[in-house]
């Protein structure tokens, strides 16, 4: 793996006890920044993600791109929770950190004596972050919940107009990002004060937070007696337009314009037939297009014009041309491998895997001119840092290390010994 310039996170290190997407998202990154994460797993089985879709088999090396995807740049840790000699490495583990991230129900870390409590016993500056799906308080904290559900409960799927959830966790990736906002945060108020903090992140919450327009609406049509329930979501907004997904002949394009800007421009280049859009009360200006009663009427106006055309390609072709804000609906395949914007951003990034080879990831969406993020290492295999992190960060002798192995608080995958002759011919490649 190639050397990048210290991220803005270099000097910090997180202890890691996420699972799944939520926890491991924010993790990643704050690997991503240059943090060192050190990843507990789960003893002998290793973390949720290695065991999700899709899975390949190389070499007799089975290894997941959910895992690869959201533990890149980590440090992985194999260490028996239930063994007293494991939660005392973890005891020494929390007093060498300066972060500890947790994603699991409320009470699981408080019954292995590792919640913020008992760690700010043992660091009392630690900074530690709970991510869960309804809180660690309200009357709903002690449901199980998922992104699924928190989707649900926080009114995303009620504003869709066929109740259906969105087609990525946004629950677990928005409140990885506010978790990360509030652990730098956090991070800028020990640097002031020299005092860690407890922080609580909900996907409930974040998701409820993020309303752009259904609860701002409701509460102040509210305020003079008339509340507003946003109506239902399909393709097209239900109180702007244009906005929306628009069918052609070959596929779909996206339109979006929220000013008055270009709307001349745009009507002009509809053609005949579509004059009266510019001078009718209910569409001449965006006010007007943004009541609920007219919408649909530019929407199905320009609807009915991307379908006159031969292609959505020639739709964009003219749309771009007069300046107006569009995109063909683009596919996965097109996206994963030629789109020419995602390239030059470097979004697409080929990384060495060990046991796979050369593998496309996605790049880090944080662009940092002097403190770069990005890929800062494979996705570890179960207990690889056992021994590295033992010695270096705990002063541990191989003796020791070896004994623990024995004593069964530390476990490695078996590939972990075939490591080293992979990464010498990784490195000659």
């Amino acid at each position: 793996m190639e050397k990048m310039q210290p991220g803005p996170l270099s000097d910090i290190r997180v202890l890691d006890f996420t699972w799944v997407l939520a926890g491991p998202y924010a993790t990643r990154n704050l690997a991503d920044m240059g943090a060192h994460v050190m990843k507990i797993e789960k003893f002998k089985a290793g973390t949720n993600e290695r065991h999700q879709a899709y899975q390949v088999e190389k070499d007799g090396i089975t290894q997941c791109s959910y895992h690869i995807n959201l533990n890149r740049g980590k440090k992985s840790l194999c260490i028996n929770l239930k063994h007293p000699k494991g939660i005392e490495l973890v005891h020494a583990l929390i007093k060498e950190s300066d972060i500890i991230v947790e994603n699991f129900a409320p009470g699981v870390m408080e019954r292995l004596g590792l919640d913020y409590e008992s760690a700010k016993k043992i660091k009392p500056d630690i900074i530690y972050c709970s991510i869960s799906a309804w809180g660690h308080w309200g009357p709903n904290c002690h449901k199980p919940g998922y992104d699924a559900i928190a989707q649900a409960a926080s009114g995303w799927v009620g504003l869709t107009a066929k109740h259906v959830g969105a087609p990525v966790a946004i629950g677990d990736t928005t409140a990885a990002m506010h978790a990360c906002t509030a652990m730098l945060a956090a991070l800028h108020h020990r640097t002031r004060t020299g005092k860690g903090q407890n922080i609580d992140i909900a996907l409930v919450d974040c998701l409820f937070a993020i309303h752009e327009t259904s609860f701002p609406s409701y509460w102040i049509s509210e305020a003079v007696g008339k509340p507003f329930v946003m109506p239902g979501t399909d393709q097209k907004s239900p109180t702007s337009s244009p906005y929306g997904v628009y069918k052609g002949q070959n596929g779909s394009i996206s339109i979006a314009m929220l000013s008055d800007n270009r709307w001349k421009e745009l009507v002009d280049l509809m053609g005949p037939g579509y004059e009266w859009l510019e001078t009718d009360p209910r569409t001449v200006d965006l006010a007007a297009r943004c009541k609920s009663e007219n919408v649909f009427l530019v929407h199905d106006a320009l609807e009915a014009w991307v379908l006159s055309q031969p292609s959505v390609e020639e739709a964009e072709r003219q749309l771009e041309i007069a300046g107006i804000p569009c995109c063909r609906v683009k596919s996965i395949p097109e996206l994963a491998t030629t789109d020419p914007h995602l390239g030059a951003r470097e979004m697409r990034q080929k990384k060495v895997q060990p046991f796979l080879g050369s593998i496309t990831m996605a790049g880090s969406p944080l662009k940092l001119s002097e403190t770069p993020a990005g890929i800062r290492g494979y996705a570890p295999f179960l207990g690889e840092h056992n021994r590295e992190v033992m010695a270096d960060m705990l002063g541990y002798s191989a003796g020791q290390i070896d004994e623990l192995y024995r004593e069964d608080v530390l476990y490695e995958a078996p590939e972990v010994k075939k490591l080293p002759e992979e990464l010498r011919k990784c490195a000659g490649e």
